[in-house]
């Protein structure tokens, strides 16, 4: 695939289309760095990859109507979710838009904020929960 802009990623959550409320999207997977330094190390740390884990991170314009990505984020706080992500301005999984799904733990939602005269959003950040799955059909 070649460079793009992005303009249309696929967002959602428990099986609700939440694109029309995503202004941004952010899958950031990690591995727990555990160190192995030992006395061969030769004065250097040595280190290799332990655990996984990850976060999804979502910024939303605010919606309170019925329906809306608001009302959905009012009864998920302290449940976990399957956020599904479709990278590359596509709308299905294929090679050139990879489709990336985890469970979440949904620990926050700020429902108000924003000061006068700014577009209404917020933003959330949440715990992947278990195995992030790479799709490209």
């Amino acid at each position: 695939m070649a460079k793009f802009v992005v303009t249309t990623n696929a967002v959602t959550l428990n099986g609700t289309d939440i694109s029309g409320n995503c202004a941004r999207a952010e899958l950031v997977i990690n591995a727990a760095e555990v160190d192995t330094t030992d006395f061969g190390s030769a004065g250097w740390t040595e280190v290799i990859g332990g655990l996984k884990s990850g976060t999804v991170s979502l910024d939303f314009h605010s919606d309170f109507g019925s329906g809306a990505v608001s009302e959905l984020f009012e009864g998920l706080v302290g449940t976990i979710g399957t956020v599904t992500l479709i990278a590359g301005n596509g709308t299905a999984a294929s090679a050139t838009t990879p489709e990336y799904s985890t469970e979440v733990l949904i620990n926050s939602f700020t429902p108000v904020a924003g000061a006068v005269g700014d577009l209404s959003t917020f933003s959330v950040s949440f715990p992947t929960s278990g195995a992030v799955s790479y799709a490209t059909a």
